[in-house]
């Protein structure tokens, strides 16, 4: 039979897939994409409608320092109590405005407190009244209507007036101050606020920490333009984080629930982490009233980050399955003191270890990512890992962007950017695990027709063995049975010989001399025909049942006994059928019991002989047959009985495994066959 060949199937790709030229080429331009996404991320700016205008556009802001005048107190609450926020508000800043001290000069907006070096180098926390002059140089008919102002940033919280109204505020002056520079702020400016000639807007702008205060540029305009804007950078800036922190909390979520189930791939609970801490990181975004003081949020924020790059590193070791270049326990080890060292430096440190040391701890953990990526990539050119190249080369240059916030090099008010790279890196490992379930698919299916195909070719080989094998039993079973058939005729001619050829042997013989014994002739046939009797009754279906061939016995010396005039007595009890007893076991009993017959017939001078067969029970599943024949005559001794009888019946008891035993006495002989039968379990 021939050997029936498997074809292996693959899945089918573009050719242009298939090849490292190509697959080089997807990679590098998808690193253009990731360039690109993130110079499109950085230009989104709040987008001014029509008629909007820049409240700096033509009039630049007074800048006047807060040096104690205003009783907003962060360290002391008791002087606001029983007051309203707009008259204690507003005399804070008639303070300042009317102080002389207390002015720095003109600038405008965006205006950044570390970029100016008027104001004093501090890493407490400051405050600064911004005055702003907007004129209207007519009043048109039936007024201005509802009006917005908008202000795309603040660090940490600012409050705005025109003409000494309040209009409204971002959130608590108290400690830890309200967050707002990632939020734009909008206020209504109600009919009638705004006035013919000049109008003055003060924006008194709180922060936490000197070095990351800031004011972004604030627009006026009329309500249904400003708002729209307002919305979309609102949504950009704000909504945006939000949804992006709980997209990754459900992805993290579903990753570690797959790592749960399959634990040897360690890279899905290590991707489940990373998104923890992005989320922990990301929450600076959106969190407005912090649960924290601020020192301690930094620090908690800082640690979230750390935390996503070391999970970020290790998971790419897992991922990559590279040789690690950075020793995963010494960088455990080092983030984790170095965090603990953070609790214990003085807090003032903060915002410099932040921009000396972790800043550039992450840029290099992220090139460090990115390298091997791309090395990887380089050495195994593939779609995935193009895909997680692209998402890592994106998630590092919005590091890069980020830090350039913190160094210096780019405008506070520009807003962080790196909590967007999430969704590139979602979608690539969501990319990833698509392929990888398709890819899982189509190795089943592959696995099922290959199978399929084995199990027909299986199938054939098991039908051609079954039929040699079937061909190869019934030879034996034919074998056998000539085999049989040759031992059966063997054991005849073998009994023939050994029965009916003696007595004939003897009879030629007898014939061949004078004169003949006619007497001794006749015992002579008369004993070969009654072998030959045996030898048919053993060759019957009766042969293992006992109580049929005694039966069978018994019809052959009862003419005998009743010639010699001596009584038969039978006491055949009813025998259980002996498995595999066979023919000759049968002709060499019957042969025992003719022998016995014949001693106590010529021997003995009985007047009676009993055959008595009986069962005697020995276990619950084992028993012996007892077969007897017994005389009343005058016993005898075995030197006294001439012949080889007493031993050739001993012979043939061993031969059937039967016990044999005789038993000569004054009262008659007896000679025992017991055999052992196993009965059936009940």
């Amino acid at each position: 039979m021939n050997d029936t060949s498997v074809p292996s199937l693959k899945p089918l790709k573009p050719a242009f897939f298939q090849s490292d030229a190509g697959l080089s080429t997807l990679a590098l331009l998808m690193m253009a994409v990731a360039l690109f996404a993130v110079l499109k991320l950085s230009e989104v700016s709040f987008s001014l409608p029509g008629d909007s205008d820049s409240l700096t556009s033509s009039n630049k802001a007074l800048i006047q320092l807060d040096t104690g005048q205003c009783p907003v107190s962060i360290e002391d609450k008791r002087e606001i109590v029983n007051t309203t926020l707009q008259p204690l508000l507003w005399s804070c800043i008639e303070k300042i405005r009317t102080t002389a001290g207390n002015k720095i000069g003109y600038t405008v907006l965006p205006h950044e407190w570390r970029s100016d070096q008027r104001l004093p180098a501090t890493s407490s926390s400051m405050r600064v009244l911004y005055s702003i002059n907007y004129p209207i140089p007519f009043w048109p008919e039936g007024g201005w209507g509802l009006w917005n102002i908008a202000i795309t940033g603040a660090g940490h919280n600012a409050a705005v007036f025109l003409n000494g109204k309040l209009l409204g505020w971002g959130g608590s002056f108290e400690q830890p101050v309200a967050r707002n520079h990632t939020r734009p702020m909008l206020f209504p400016i109600p009919d009638g606020a705004l006035q013919e000639g000049d109008n003055r807007f003060d924006i008194y702008v709180v922060s936490d920490l000197a070095q990351e205060g800031f004011l972004g540029e604030a627009y006026i305009s009329p309500s249904e333009l400003l708002g729209p804007a307002y919305q979309t950078y609102y949504f950009f800036r704000f909504t945006a984080a939000q949804m992006i922190t709980l997209s990754m909390l459900v992805l993290s979520g579903f990753m570690c629930v797959l790592w749960f189930y399959r634990r040897q791939d360690v890279e899905y609970g290590l991707f489940a982490l990373m998104g923890f801490f992005w989320s922990l990181h990301t929450l600076n975004q959106f969190v407005v009233n912090i649960p924290l003081s601020a020192y301690y949020w930094n620090v908690l924020m800082l640690a979230g980050l750390a935390g996503f790059f070391v999970c970020g590193i290790l998971f790419i070791h897992c991922f990559l399955k590279q040789k690690y270049l950075i020793n995963q326990r010494i960088l455990l080890i080092s983030i984790a003191l170095m965090l603990a060292g953070l609790l214990v430096a003085p807090q003032d440190w903060l915002y410099l270890q932040m921009t000396f040391i972790w800043g550039p701890l992450m840029v290099l953990g992220g090139l460090y990512v990115l390298v091997a990526t791309l090395l990887k990539l380089r050495e195994n050119p593939g779609i995935e890992l193009s895909a997680l190249a692209t998402a890592v080369a994106i998630i590092f240059l919005l590091v890069v962007h980020d830090q350039m916030l913190f160094w210096g090099g780019l405008p506070l008010y520009e807003g962080r950017l790196l909590h967007f790279g999430a969704p590139f890196l979602l979608l690539a490992f969501t990319w990833i695990l698509l392929r990888r379930f398709v890819e899982s698919l189509n190795s089943a299916e592959q696995y099922n027709t290959e199978l399929r195909l084995l199990n027909q070719e299986l199938e054939s080989r098991v039908e051609e063995k079954s039929r040699r094998i079937a061909q190869s039993y019934e030879m034996i079973r034919q074998l056998g049975q000539e085999q049989v058939v040759q031992q059966e005729r063997s054991r005849i001619m073998r009994d023939m010989h050994d029965g009916i050829g003696v007595y004939l042997t003897s009879i030629l013989r007898q014939l061949e001399h004078e004169p003949v014994d006619r007497h001794h002739l006749k015992d002579s046939a008369h004993n070969a025909l009654n072998d030959l009797r045996l030898m048919i009754d053993s060759l019957g279906s009766a042969s293992t049942d006992l109580s049929a061939m005694l039966g069978m016995f018994r019809t052959r010396i009862t003419r005998l006994v009743e010639a010699c005039q001596v009584e038969l007595e039978w006491g055949v009890d009813e025998l259980p059928q002996v498995e595999e007893f066979g023919p000759e076991r049968a002709l060499n009993l019957l042969r025992i019991l003719q022998e016995a017959v014949t001693n106590a017939l010529k021997h003995s001078e009985a007047s009676c002989i009993w055959l008595l067969a009986t069962v005697e029970t020995i276990e619950e599943n084992q028993s012996h047959i007892i077969i007897s024949v017994k005389d009343n005559g005058k016993g005898f001794i075995a030197r006294d009985i001439p012949g080889n009888g007493l031993s050739n019946m001993q012979h043939r008891a061993r031969k059937i495994k039967a016990g044999f035993s005789i038993d000569a006495g004054q009262e008659g002989t007896c000679v025992t066959v017991t055999l052992p039968v196993i009965l059936p379990a009940s």
